[in-house]
């Protein structure tokens, strides 16, 4: 019997390592942007509930790409663009496309429902000298030098339990490698499980969490079914956390940017303390809590940047503070905090 090692063939050829200098000097190429800020090189996935959209926000983005026009208020850069609609005969993307106003002459192309398993197959990891799905699209990729690629959607491209870390990671990782190779950004169309409700962009994603973490980046679509507007949260390795308001218009098919959802929200709450502030007059703090229902914490703060706006002033009456609109009289102290 041969001892440990005996008769083992041992490669001992020195790995292929980047030195520090190499790392700190070498001129790396430019990473691309489909979306500048939004929507990186590298994979993303662009989870929601089923029906709230998502398929156009894809739709549109492509568009902007292979225009070279504004997606999310965004100015993109022109460049070729390879979107798999794998739920969607021609028809159904010919209506959508008019609808967008989709004119000819656009460097796009298109794989329709059904020919994805016929043309690629899953995406299973492939090795070099193989043929799996993965290989075969990572090569009309680098053939192509496409900017963006829309697969539409994930359960429809990878093989394996969607809810097993291991198999996830498997199926994700070629796609996540082959995206930050050929400097493209795939986005990924995705669901959320059934309790996701805005909390978590990452940990909303159906399925297991190794789906979040494999990607470079996440857009969470949060929309109430039967209402026009919805909140698109994004996070990833090299962009900035955001939140943004989003309007759904049936008529363009289109979705448009209204603005950060954050700071919007901070002025609808800000706006309703001013017509409480106005309904009730010189109304405390404790009056202002009641009657918006606000956490107590935010609104002191809010109608503290309302008074050091000199929108609000707040006089002292009695031990109380009670709060005025700016131009409703002359102020005889002005309580700051």
């Amino acid at each position: 019997m041969a001892r440990d090692g005996e008769g083992d063939s041992v490669n001992t050829s020195p790995l292929n390592l980047l030195t520090a200098d190499q790392i700190l000097t070498t001129a790396w190429p430019e990473p691309v942007w489909a979306i500048p800020k939004m929507l990186p090189t590298g994979m993303t996935i662009l989870a929601g509930k089923a029906k709230i959209g998502k398929s156009w926000l894809a739709l549109q983005i492509a568009l902007a790409v292979a225009s070279g026009g504004k997606a999310l208020d965004e100015q993109v850069e022109r460049g070729p663009v390879l979107y798999l609609a794998l739920e969607d005969p021609p028809r159904r993307l010919e209506n959508r496309m008019k609808k967008m106003h989709w004119p000819l002459g656009l460097d796009a192309e298109f794989m329709v429902l059904g020919e994805f398993a016929k043309q690629i197959g899953k995406l299973i990891p492939a090795g070099p000298n193989t043929t799996g799905g993965g290989r075969k699209l990572a090569q009309q990729i680098e053939r192509r030098g496409y900017r963006l690629v829309v697969i539409d959607t994930l359960s429809r491209a990878v093989a394996g339990d969607q809810d097993d870390v291991a198999k996830m990671t498997e199926a994700l990782s070629p796609i996540q490698e082959m995206a930050q190779t050929q400097n493209c950004a795939v986005l990924l169309i995705d669901h959320h499980n059934k309790m996701a409700f805005g909390v978590d962009a990452v940990t909303d994603i159906l399925g297991s969490t190794a789906k979040g973490t494999v990607t470079d980046c996440v857009w969470g679509l949060y929309r109430e079914r039967g209402k026009t507007g919805a909140k698109l949260f994004i996070t990833g390795r090299d962009v900035d956390e955001c939140e943004l308001a989003l309007t759904f218009d049936g008529v363009t098919g289109c979705w448009q940017y209204d603005g950060d959802a954050h700071e919007l929200e901070l002025t609808e709450r800000r706006q309703e303390i001013l017509n409480i502030v106005e309904k009730l007059g010189n109304p405390t703090l404790k009056d202002i809590v009641d009657a918006t229902g606000q956490d107590k914490g935010n609104t002191y703060r809010r109608l503290q940047d309302l008074v050091n706006a000199g929108i609000l002033h707040a006089l002292t009456d009695g031990g109380r503070v009670r709060y005025v609109p700016g131009d409703a009289c002359d102020v005889a102290m002005v309580h700051n905090n």
